[in-house]
């Protein structure tokens, strides 16, 4: 096998235009995770070099360039309808919100419920000042924190009132978990967080197995936060009320949410609020975010020569 100038040629326009694209994709959120698997993307094209040196000789061929042209255009086309789609569906909406960072928040209150039997979801209340004025935001707690990108219900989205979701796993009746807010003790023992209007129980009764057929929408608040925003459902009661640092954007409507919070408005019945998270940036399914890296992000890259292949067979016709 000898080696192919035009191959080595095209490899090198390869290596040069994926820094330069992965460098100048800097400014997005995660796409400093591009630069942490670069060194397989160098194997990945040293790999491609080597696989088409042997089969095709682009050197003395039309074909051979033909060929590869053709291959390396359709994993270009794959691979960046992929990652786009990917990227802006599942991680950009969320990791590209802004968040203003708050000293002193508190969580006062928390209200649960088991959704479908899919996922335990608690409503925190979160204390933060706010120009000197009181707010109160929203945070959450999730049993799916964790979650990867293709579990449902899906980590990354926030879901509103009525949205049906979880539909193709069997539905387990909630009944036991539908229990209305009523005002208890302060009791560590039942792990309670008093709120300044109001205290919550969360039942602890169990999940009734019947199942049911089909899905159900949901209708525990007005909207749901993504479960990667969500801090370990199972922290502990000293972790979960000490004062600590917040991070908070006013979701969709900021004026709108600026003044619900100030009111204190009831956070199950608002579609406009302080979203509350505790880390910054916000949790994401790394090892699936990785894959879409090197299964889509960089053979787009290796396959970037293929219009070098083009401008050369214009020349040869």
């Amino acid at each position: 096998m000898q080696v192919s100038k035009i191959g080595v040629i095209s490899a090198s326009l390869a290596l040069v235009s994926g820094i330069i694209i992965t460098f100048s994709l800097q400014a997005l959120p995660l796409m400093s995770d591009l630069w942490s698997y670069f060194y397989i993307f160098v194997i990945l094209l040293i790999i491609n070099g080597i696989v088409f040196a042997y089969l095709l000789d682009t050197d003395n061929n039309v074909f051979a360039l033909i060929a590869k042209s053709t291959a390396h255009g359709l994993f270009f086309i794959g691979g960046i309808v992929i990652f786009l789609c990917m990227y802006f569906v599942i991680f950009y909406p969320l990791q590209s919100m802004t968040f203003e960072s708050f000293n002193d928040c508190s969580i006062s209150g928390k209200l649960t419920k088991n959704l479908q039997g899919s996922e335990a979801y608690s409503i925190l209340y979160v204390n933060f000042k706010y120009k000197d004025q009181n707010m109160l935001g929203y945070a959450c707690q999730s049993n799916q924190n964790t979650n990867q990108l293709g579990d449902e219900p899906y980590p990354y989205k926030f879901i509103t009132n009525g949205t049906y979701y979880n539909c193709e796993k069997p539905v387990r009746d909630q009944s036991s978990y539908d229990v209305a807010p009523r005002a208890i003790a302060f009791n560590k023992r039942q792990r309670v967080i008093t709120n300044t209007q109001v205290n919550y129980y969360r039942s602890r009764s169990s999940v009734n197995s019947g199942k049911l057929k089909g899905c159900q929408p949901y209708n525990f608040s007005q909207v749901k936060i993504p479960s990667w925003a969500c801090l370990d459902f199972n922290l502990s009661y000293e972790k979960l009320t000490q004062s600590q640092k917040c991070y908070v954007n006013f979701y969709e409507n900021e004026d709108k949410a600026k003044e619900n919070s100030q009111a204190r408005m009831d956070l199950r019945g608002v579609n406009n609020f302080a979203f509350v998270s505790f880390s910054y940036p916000l949790n994401y399914d790394k090892d699936g975010f990785s894959y879409i890296i090197i299964f889509a992000y960089y053979p787009l890259l290796i396959s970037f020569d293929f219009i070098f292949y083009l401008i050369l067979l214009a020349f040869k016709q």
